[in-house]
This record gives structure tokens, sequence and C-alpha cells, in this order.
């Protein structure tokens, strides 16, 4: 069994799991007696948040150590000593788990003071300052820094800055609101491709932006998250109003989450496209965007192909085979969201979305918690 093929039943073993979990608490409702304080009691429904969030964590424990140190150990992939792992995995999650039980805490107290309609208010400003501050957050939970000097050369290009990681799946990505982007790009992509690739690569990131792709699924995702929030704290059981609401309702969101899984990938992967399309518009030979493709391949799952099947389920970036083929169907017109599927993950972190790094491309990864690989 190949890495990639390895890190995808892991990443269906860890959402069925939570999945499971969500689905039996909902079901039984063990939660809310052991969650029930009377409202106003403030530090104690930090702390009673914080513990949900923390058994989250203890469970993703055993994925996390498969995913991040057994599986790239295994394959001989380049992997941090055990004392490192745990200190970067422990810093990690510390941070992400705080964050989530904070927003939490805030729509609890949002809701106690304005009704279900503050709690919304509460998730969109929590999104919005989650996209604004990506590159921060990222930097917080796995210490991505951008070199003093230009890695091998590089010199920062107006709203392209290169960014160090230990982890070579990371891929950067593109943060900031609407209007007020930089492309993060990976030193590893900057070190090992050559500069006719690099700037390949970093013409499709700018066509993802002028094409309107990356705003349209940031705007997605934000609808998303937001409305799927509204209508679980609407369903039985579930609320904003107390803990063990607002936790129901944060389950039901990790059930639809599960859904979105489904759906997202399949407008993630037409962003892809439309990149690509937008890319050899420009200038770029298809022959330069294969090989780069396959470059920046080899340095992650180095899956360069896979059946359609397979990535119409669990692969929001098309393999480099599809992508080849679909630049050869000039009939086709593309309008994709652009990582839509993925920063729907990351964005969930605002309601308490449980599935944001159980995936198969992030476990155990807290490089890409934050920047989940993008194309």
């Amino acid at each position: 069994m190949t890495y990639a093929r390895s890190r995808l039943w892991l990443g269906m073993s860890a959402v069925g799991t939570i999945v499971l979990v969500a689905t039996v608490m909902l079901a039984t409702q063990g939660h809310s007696n052991l969650l029930a304080v009377p409202g106003g009691a403030d530090g104690r429904e930090f702390m009673l948040l914080a513990g949900a969030v923390g058994l989250w964590a203890t469970v993703m424990i055993p994925f996390d150590f498969f995913g991040g140190y057994l599986l790239p150990k295994h394959f001989e992939r380049s992997v941090p000593s055990m004392p490192q792992f745990v200190l970067k995995w422990a810093r990690g999650v510390l941070i992400q788990s705080g964050l989530i039980a904070v927003f939490l805490w805030c729509i609890l107290q949002a809701a106690q003071f304005g009704g279900l309609f503050a709690a919304i208010i509460t998730v969109v400003m929590a999104q919005m300052g989650l996209i604004v501050c990506q590159k921060h957050v990222a930097s917080m939970v796995a210490r991505l820094r951008s070199p003093d000097a230009g890695p091998c050369g590089f010199q920062e290009q107006g709203f392209v800055v290169a960014t160090s990681s230990s982890d070579t799946g990371f891929t950067g990505s593109i943060v900031g609101l609407p209007g007020f982007e930089k492309v993060i790009v990976p030193e590893s992509w900057v070190c090992n491709l050559n500069a006719e690739q690099l700037t390949a690569e970093i013409t499709r990131r700018r066509g993802a932006i002028q094409t309107g792709s990356r705003t349209r699924g940031v705007v997605l995702a934000f609808a998303v998250n937001t409305l799927t929030f509204a209508v679980c704290t609407q369903l039985p059981f579930a609320g904003v109003l107390t803990v063990s609401e607002l936790l129901s309702a944060s389950l039901y969101f990790t059930l639809a989450s599960f859904v979105w899984l489904l759906i997202l990938p399949r407008w993630s992967r037409e962003g892809v496209f439309e990149a690509d399309r937008f890319a050899v518009e420009t200038g770029v030979p298809v022959e330069l965007l294969k090989e780069t493709a396959e470059s920046i391949e080899s340095l992650h799952d180095d899956e360069s192909k896979r059946s359609r099947q397979l990535e119409s389920v669990f692969h929001p970036i098309p393999c480099v085979k599809r992508r080849v083929a679909e630049l050869s169907l000039r009939i086709r017109s593309f309008r994709g969201f652009w990582n839509v599927a993925r920063m729907t993950l990351f964005l969930s972190w605002s309601c308490g979305g449980f599935l944001s790094r159980a995936v198969h491309c992030n476990i155990g990864r807290p490089e890409l918690w934050v920047m989940l690989p993008a194309d």
C-alpha cells in the first residue's frame, strides 16, 4: 500500500470515529446533565467547553500519532524525532483547542446577551478574523515563519511571500480577505522548483485571485459554515443558550460537515482547473504546467494518478493526469471555488467543527491544520 493510500485509510478511520462518537453522544444525550450549569456561570462555562474540546483532542491522539509520525517514518519520508514531534504536536493542539474553546465561549456569551442573531454574528466575525489572521494563526500553531533572507535566492514579489516549514507537505495558500490577498509559497518549492516552474505556480495562484475563484471559495465557505451552524442550533436538544445546547449544535455541525466533505471537493476541483486554464491562457506551456505539478506532487503524497471514482469523493485536488486532460477540453468553461472544501474545514474552528484536522491530508501534521494542502 502506498503512502497516499495509507493516509486515505487513516483519514477515513479518523472521520468515521469522530462521526460515530458525535452520533452516539447526540442519540444518548449523555453530556446534557454533565454539562448543565446555571446561566451566568461564565468561568465554569468556559472550563466545560474547554474540557469538551480537550476530550476531542484526546480521541484524536492515536490518529495524530499514526499520521504525523508512524506513517511518514514507515514510508521513509521526512519526519522529526519523537521528542520533536511530541512538542510540535502538543503546541498545535493546545493553541487550536484553545481557540476553538474561546470561539464557542464567545458564541455562548453573545447568545445569552442577544439571542441567536448575536450568536450567528459572532460566528461570522470569528470566521472573518480567521481569514484576516490566517498567516499569524499558522505561525502560532506550527511556528511557520518567513526567513529573514530570501530562501535559495528568492526575493519577495509584492504579494508573494515565501514561508518555511518542516513538513514537506506544506503547500502554502492564499491568505487575507478578498482584495487584500497574499500568496504564500513554501520554501520547499522555492528551493526544489526551477524558476520557470515557480513562476508557473505563482501565475496559477494569481489566476485564482484575478478570476474571482478564490473570492468565491471564501464566500461559499463562509456561507456553508454560517448557515449550517444556524440550522444545527434549531435541531432537537441543540441551541446557543447553554453549554449543553451549544455542544449539541456543534455535534450536529460535525455530522453536517461530514456531508459537506462529500459535496464541496467537486467545486474545489473546478477551481484547480480554472487556475490551470488561466495559466495556460497567460502563456504558461501545458508541458511546463504538467512538470510543475508532478514536481510538487513528488514532495507531497506522490500520487500523480488515481481512479476518477476515488478522486470524486476524497480528493478536492485532482491528480496531475486529470488536470492535463481537462486542459485539452477547450469547449468546457470553468467557474471554480478555489480551495473551498479545505477552507471550510479551517473556518469551521469558529463553530466547533471537530473534523477540521481529521481528514487524510493533515492528520498529525500541525503545519497543515491552518493552511490545509492546496494546489
